[in-house]
Formats: structure tokens, sequence, C-alpha cells
């Protein structure tokens, strides 16, 4: 064994040699350039008609699904009877909410505002979990490398 290694070592040697100190003609090179610039540039063309096809068969899609998420929230606001609030009735929320808590009105809290003020919590927290899972792309945990095995430890 100890003997084949270095005679291949030797053939391996022996080739590199003899490929950097051969001769190339110039026009062989330029041709041979020439080539490699010619299908690295049908390669592009090909690459860059294949992710306009792939884009265009998403844009239906997201076109459907944009207008159809459109048309919920829609529905949704007029049956909340949601509107845009301005600057005025925004800067006179969070002055309200902020007294609320200078002035002690936050002890006087009922049980049910305090279920509703949990309800919406369980609901501002139950959409941040579906985000999360829509966003690593499953329900479990995120892939994290290098964790996957645990036994070499």
């Amino acid at each position: 064994m100890s003997r084949q290694a270095p005679r291949l070592f030797n053939l391996a040697s022996r080739q590199l040699v003899q490929r950097r100190t051969a001769t190339t003609s110039t026009a062989e090179v330029k041709t041979q350039a020439q080539e490699a610039a010619t299908k690295a540039q049908e390669a592009a063309k090909n690459a860059g008609s294949k992710l306009v096809q792939k884009l265009t068969g998403f844009a239906e899609p997201i076109i459907y699904y944009s207008r159809v998420g459109f048309e919920f929230a829609r529905s949704v606001a007029t049956h909340q009877k949601l509107a845009v609030p301005d600057v005025a009735s925004a800067t006179q929320g969070l002055t309200n909410f902020y007294q609320t808590f200078t002035n002690g009105a936050w002890k006087k809290v009922t049980v049910r505002q305090a279920g509703q003020i949990l309800g919406e919590g369980v609901k501002i927290g139950g959409f941040f979990l579906v985000g999360e899972m829509i966003g690593k792309g499953s329900v479990i945990g995120y892939q994290i490398p290098g964790t996957e095995r645990h036994e070499d430890h």
C-alpha cells in the first residue's frame, strides 16, 4: 500500500508538469475562450427565461389571493365598522392610555373588562403564533443547522 501512494503521487505530479509545460497556440486559446463565452451566454439566457417563466407562473395566484384578501379585509372592516384613524384620535387614545396608569383608574377594572382584555391578548398572541408558523415553515421549532444530532456531545 505504501508503494502505491508514492507511485500515484508521482504519476499525478508528472501529468501536472506535462500539462503546465504543454504549449498551446494563441489561436487555440482564443477559440477556446470564445467557445466558453458563448456557452456561458447561452446558459445565462436559458436561466433567465426559466426565471421569467417561473415568475409569470406566480403572478396569477398572487393577484388572485391578494384580491381575495382585500375583499375579506374590506368585508370585515365594513362589518366591524372600522375606519382609518386620524392623528388626533390616535394621540387622544395614547393620552387616555397613559392617564389611566397615572391616575390609578386601572385599579377599577371590572371582571368583564378584564375578560375582554384577556380575550384580545389571546387573539394577538394567536395571530403572532400563526405568523411564526408561517414564517418558519413548520409548526414545530426552527431548523437550526448543527443541532440535528445530540448523541455526539
